[in-house]
């Protein structure tokens, strides 16, 4: 499998605390069948998180993946940032302050969880008038999302794609949370579904549980599509197919 989402570098947001830390969430990770990481700090959060591209993030990571070669955790770790959107963020994008998924078209960005569809409307341009794709983070926990799914169309009408965390599938989101994921699983509405994990005891990198319902759920062929298929294409920066259909009732 492979994680497109989790906050694995040490101490550089809500994530990991320290080295000690990341190595035992990729050890989890590796445990539960993923081989594949990209590493995800917040960036752009101003004030808090800021993360954008420069040598210090470069040796970050670079020194995580070092010592994940010491530790032999058999991870690939790749670069990655979950960008907090706004409209501005096309410009931020132009000066290569903030970077795609292992470098691709392909941005991670999330906006307030209260934000009313106009404004994400408006950061989402924002970045398509700047030449990427956004994928949009766990989009089943934005609350206008709850209130009407069918913004999902709008979105993947522009030509944006969709993660969903795992947990939101096992109610650790709200039961808003769940409902939608549910929802958007049952269409084929999402992309890819990562861990989002911020450390090895609370939101774990642990992916076997999801894999396990989602081949109850949708069967194998789905849980390979949205745990590696289209996270691979995303990763070698392949444009995917269209997926999909309508929503039923809500």
């Amino acid at each position: 499998m492979i994680d497109l989402h989790l906050h694995i570098l040490p101490d550089l947001d809500d994530g990991s605390r320290d080295m000690e830390e990341s190595l035992i969430m990729a050890d989890i990770a590796a445990g539960s069948g993923v081989d594949t990481l990209v590493a995800t700090p917040h960036s752009n959060q101003r004030g808090r998180f800021e993360n954008y591209c420069s040598r210090e993030l470069d040796e970050a990571f670079n020194q995580l993946r070092r010592e994940l070669k010491r530790a032999r955790i058999p991870i690939t770790l790749l670069k990655g940032m979950e960008i907090m959107a706004d409209p501005g963020l096309g410009q931020l994008i132009r000066r290569g302050q903030v970077m795609g998924l292992n470098h691709s078209r392909y941005f991670l960005m999330e906006v307030p969880f209260d934000a009313p569809p106009g404004y994400i409307l408006a950061c989402l341009e924002s970045a398509l008038d700047a030449g990427v794709i956004p994928l949009i983070a766990h989009v089943e926990r934005y609350f206008c999302v709850q209130r009407d799914p069918m913004l999902i169309y709008d979105w993947r009408r522009m030509g944006c794609l969709i993660q969903v965390n795992k947990g939101s599938f096992f109610g650790r989101f709200g039961p808003g949370a769940e409902k939608t994921a549910k929802l958007l699983m049952g269409a084929d509405l999402i992309t890819c579904v990562a861990s989002d994990a911020h450390g090895p005891d609370r939101r774990t990198p642990w992916m076997g549980d999801i894999w396990d319902f989602l081949c109850a759920r949708m069967g194998e062929g789905y849980a390979r599509e949205v745990l590696f298929a289209r996270p691979a294409m995303i990763l070698v920066d392949r444009r995917l197919p269209m997926h999909g259909q309508k929503l039923r009732d809500y």
